[in-house]
Parts: structure tokens; sequence; C-alpha cells
């Protein structure tokens, strides 16, 4: 622990005895259903005219041994708090942090926030506990908490997930009801496409299971439309908003009006990567037409190709296909700097289980364009374009592998 301003060996019983807490609240959001879909509480703490950040907070308690009794004071502080939203809106849901030291020593008999929710009469399912599942030793415990709290109702949440020691296996033990993807997910996401699979992977992942996604952090437009691009839906972050003490109501109109403003936004990007889409598909459907009109035979469309490639810049290689056979015609032709050490398809390779190649064989107008990948041989972000055509009465399907972007 590393804090200079903060000398008091006493400072956390001084706190805890002066209740020196409060509770920030920061929306979650939905914007499929256009809402505030919960809240999650976050300790902010001020003495002796100090600020003390929240991380410094709870190494202090842990280092007295006092984890449980601010764990405590927290919780019910932002029961409190959220019992306020709930009267006015009893479907939000309310996002309460446990640390790990609670769920390691696990002893139900010292959780008195439950005695308050109930006296609050807000149901159990209005609740959901976040945990951190790396800072977790004690699986046996864990597992036992999650029973006992999933029992009465409450629901789970999986924070930070995606990175650090997150472990896959730990999702049978927990069965979490929510999974969080962790801030740094989405960080520069427009230039990390390793990022980008990694969230399409989780989200594709966790709606398999049942499991609801949350995208954390979330501080521009750009992060927002490729999580919902992957089916993320729930989404918490400066963007929306800060956490706050308190919200009033042009505040709250505020992010619904951003909300709305949002999914438009992203609607429009979407119709608009359609028309891209479209625009792509007809410009080398034509390309492909013109490579293989006034050729005579396949051998020609092949010398022609050699002869040209140079000139089709957006092009990084060219293959044609027997639909007969399902092989490979001639050995690719790409550019001459790509190294010998990737497995370059040649002359008789098997393409029948290619999506380029059967997807093209049961569309009504024999044309495919692939979703977006990285090329092995050189790293640049590709799609496949792919055209049946006939040729003195056999047919074959000529590949593009088309650069998106270069690496």
């Amino acid at each position: 622990m590393n804090s200079p301003y903060i000398t008091d060996n006493n400072l956390i019983e001084k706190i805890l005895s002066n209740k020196a807490v409060e509770i920030h609240l920061q929306p979650i959001v939905s914007i499929r259903t256009k809402s505030i879909f919960a809240y999650e509480s976050l300790t902010r703490c001020r003495f002796e005219g100090k600020m003390i950040p929240p991380q410094i907070l709870f190494e202090l308690a842990n280092k007295a041994n006092l984890s449980s009794q601010l764990d405590e004071m927290t919780r019910q502080l932002a029961i409190k708090k959220f019992h306020t939203y709930y009267k006015k809106n009893n479907k939000e849901l309310l996002f309460l942090n446990v640390e790990a030291d609670i769920i390691n020593n696990f002893e139900k008999e010292k959780l008195g926030f439950i005695d308050l929710i109930t006296k609050l009469n807000i149901p159990f399912k209005n609740f959901i506990l976040e945990i951190k599942e790396d800072e977790i030793e004690n699986i046996e415990a864990l597992e036992k908490f999650c029973k006992y709290f999933k029992g009465l109702g409450f629901g789970i949440a999986l924070d930070d997930f995606g990175t650090g020691n997150s472990n896959f296996y730990r999702l049978n033990v927990i069965s979490p009801d929510i999974i969080k993807i962790d801030k740094s997910l989405f960080t520069a996401t427009s230039k990390r496409i390793i990022n980008k699979e990694i969230v399409k992977s989780i989200s594709k992942m966790s709606q398999n299971l049942g499991i609801k996604v949350l995208a954390e952090g979330v501080e521009d437009f750009n992060s927002i439309s490729m999580a919902m691009k992957a089916g993320i839906n729930l989404f918490q972050g400066y963007y929306f908003s800060k956490p706050k003490d308190s919200f009033n109501h042009e505040e709250f109109l505020e992010i619904i009006t951003l909300i709305n403003k949002t999914g438009n936004e992203f609607k429009d990007k979407v119709l608009n990567s359609i028309k891209k889409k479209r625009d792509t598909i007809g410009k080398f459907d034509q390309i492909a037409i013109d490579m293989i009109n006034g050729n005579k035979s396949i051998e020609e469309i092949h010398q022609y190709l050699n002869r040209n490639f140079k000139y089709y810049n957006e092009i990084e290689a060219i293959y044609i296909i027997d639909v007969l056979s399902s092989k490979q015609i001639k050995d690719t032709i790409l550019d001459e700097s790509i190294s010998g050490m990737y497995n370059i398809t040649s002359d008789g390779d098997e393409h029948y289980l290619k999506e380029y190649f059967y997807i093209t064989m049961e569309t009504k107008k024999g044309i495919y364009l692939s979703n977006r990948y990285v090329s092995f041989a050189t790293g640049n972000v590709c799609k496949t374009f792919a055209k049946k055509f006939d040729l003195n009465g056999v047919s074959y399907i000529l590949c593009l592998d088309i650069i998106i972007e270069k690496n």
C-alpha cells in the first residue's frame, strides 16, 4: 500500500466510527429497452478534508481486519439509497460489490444487509452481487456463497471478465447471471481486432449459456458500437454518466435522451454498413466479370490474372475452384512479397468445407462476401469475395481475398 497522504494508523477506525463514507450510484443502461436497467453502488470517502480512494480505503480495512465491517456499512448505505429509486421504479436493480475477503471467509450469519432488504420490503431479485472471481482463493467458499444467495433470489455478476486470471472453469462454480466485460477490452478497439474477437467470443458464449453481458467502462460511441455488434445490450461508463450522489429529473432525461441517440446512431451505422457491403459486392462483382470476360479458357484467365495482378491494389490473393470437384485449379496468385512460410492454397487443394465455396453454391446469384478476418500470410484484415461462373460448360468459383485494412 503506497499512500503518502495517509499516515494515521487508526484512520479506518475513525472512518467507520464516524460513518464517513457515502455511496454514489452509476447507471447501467439498456439500449434495447431505452431505459436505465440498474445502478452500481460505488463507495466514496472524504475524511478530514482528504479524499480517500476506494482501493486505499478497502486496503486499510483489510490491514486492520475490518473488511467485513466496512463492507457491511457500505452495503447498508447503498441499499438505503437504492430504496428511494426502487419506490419510483421497482424494475430497476442494484449492483452491490462484495469484497473477496468476505467470500473467502463466508459466514451467512454475519450478513446483516439481508435483514435490511427484508425490512425495506425490496425483493432479493432486485439485487446483483458483483464479485471478482480471480481474487477469491477459497473455491469451496465461493461455491457456497453463490449457491446460498442465488437460492434466496439474488443475482450474481462476474466483474472484470476477460482479463487477468479470469478462469472459465469457475463459471461452473459461480453460474453467473451477468458477466461484466472488463473496460480494457474496449480501449482502442477500432485498431485492435484481437480485442474485438475476444469480446465477440465472450458475448456469444454467454448468450449460449443464458448469461447477460455488460460492457463496463465505455467512454465513446465506437466502443459501444463494437459491443452492440457483438450482441451486447447493457452498458456502464462515463459515456452515459459518471457515478453521482444523486440524480435529478433533468439528469435522468439527459441519460434517456443519450440512450435513444446512441441507439439511433447505431442503427444508422448498421444501415450504412449494409449499404457499404452491397457497394463492395457490386464493385468486386464487376471486377470479377472483367477478369473472366474475353478469356476462352481457365488457362487464359489464369495467364491474364498473373499478368495484371499488380494492378489490383485492393486484392491480396486470387484463386479459382472447380465446382464439380471442389478442388483448386492452378496455384494461388498473390503478391510476391508474401512469405513462402505460410500455407498458401495451391493446385489441387480441397475447398468443399470453406464457406466461400458452399455458400456461393447455394445462393441464387452465386455471389458471396465473407466477414472480416486476419490474413495468416500478411496480418491484413481481409474479406473473401467469391463468384460462380460458367466457362465451356464447366462451373467454377473465382475467389478474391480483398484487403480491408492493411497491417
